[in-house]
């Protein structure tokens, strides 16, 4: 372990009172695993299960390992890790959202016995967690009803993530001129991150990943027609996904999905994909604060539904925005 390089990184973060308690955590690990600058995914994992397993697994313990493999640039260590914290709260958020639309006692049959997976969880064994939350709703609930209790900020975001966005759409003189701005400001933003060797989220950014984006203003941005938005999830590996040889990998690495990637190369799980309005979820959070409202979105096509692509409609043909 590189502890000078991990401990500059406290200093330069003023979190050197954390300091101790991270390195005391890190020199645990290395007690069980060896080296942890030699270690692959397959070590990483077994390191999780063994936090699982001994109720070590808080956020703050995943945390120390994110920084500790961002400072040593170990940018496949780390990614690996993001695999497991895209999971927090998300099938929480969702019960929550369920207990506001059903009855007391819908709510409790759907919900009697229902295990949730935990932080550490391994994402293989994500998908079957989802196939049972998706069976239960669906033994009590219709398709419409199914949609709005997935359709919600099941990731938790705040408002104030999308505050510099909602400026720069009032600045704007149409919601049109804001989502061309938008879209180039996001591809200066990969250009940089590519520049500096920086990971964007959970990829590595490269050239063609930066053209594919460009290509396209649906990608992390929006195109305006006949009063509707139309969004395309950006995939969650692009580089990877667009040197995919076969439908099924590049289908793999387009999805962003936790609770269902997995899936897509396991054929004893099947998610319903519906789930994929979770998504749908997230896709429409930024607009609706940009625009201040609540808005409608539908799934026009899905990675879990076949296609290659995630692909969103929001109507907004009863939603006041500047024209």
């Amino acid at each position: 372990m590189n502890e000078s390089k991990f401990k500059d990184l406290y200093i330069r973060n003023n979190l050197i009172n954390d300091l101790p308690e991270a390195i005391t955590f890190l020199n645990n690990l290395e007690h069980i695993s060896g080296n942890l600058d030699e270690i692959d995914e397959t070590v990483l994992d077994k390191i999780i299960e063994y936090l699982v397993f001994n109720n070590q697994n808080s956020i703050n313990n995943f945390i120390i390992l994110m920084r500790y493999y961002r400072v040593m640039q170990n940018d496949r260590l780390y990614i690996h890790l993001t695999k497991y914290t895209g999971i927090i709260d998300v099938f929480e958020n969702i019960l929550k959202r369920l207990k506001s639309k059903v009855n007391q006692e819908i709510y409790q049959k759907i919900t009697l016995g229902i295990n949730l997976p935990v932080l550490g969880t391994s994402p293989y064994e994500l998908p079957n967690y989802t196939e049972d939350l998706m069976k239960r709703l669906s033994s009590f609930l219709d398709e419409e009803t199914k949609k709005k209790v997935l359709t919600g900020n099941n990731h938790g975001l705040s408002e104030d993530s999308q505050l510099s966005e909602k400026i720069e759409y009032e600045n704007s003189n149409s919601l049109n001129e804001y989502l061309s701005s938008r879209h180039k400001r996001k591809v200066l933003e990969l250009t940089k991150h590519y520049q500096e060797s920086r990971i964007w989220f959970e990829q590595v950014i490269t050239e063609e990943v930066i053209a594919h984006v460009k290509s396209n203003q649906e990608i992390l941005s929006a195109k305006l027609e006949n009063n509707c938005l139309y969004i395309t999830k950006i995939p969650y590996d692009t580089l990877a996904y667009l040197t995919s040889l076969d439908k099924t990998t590049k289908r793999y690495h387009g999805c962003h999905c936790p609770f269902a990637r997995e899936a897509i190369l396991k054929n004893k799980t099947q998610v319903d994909q519906l789930f994929c309005y979770c998504s749908a979820g997230f896709a429409k959070f930024p607009f609706e604060v940009i625009l201040g409202q609540k808005l409608p979105i539908k799934v026009l096509e899905s990675i879990i539904g076949g296609s290659e692509i995630c692909r969103f409609e929001i109507n907004l043909e009863n939603i006041e925005y500047k024209k």
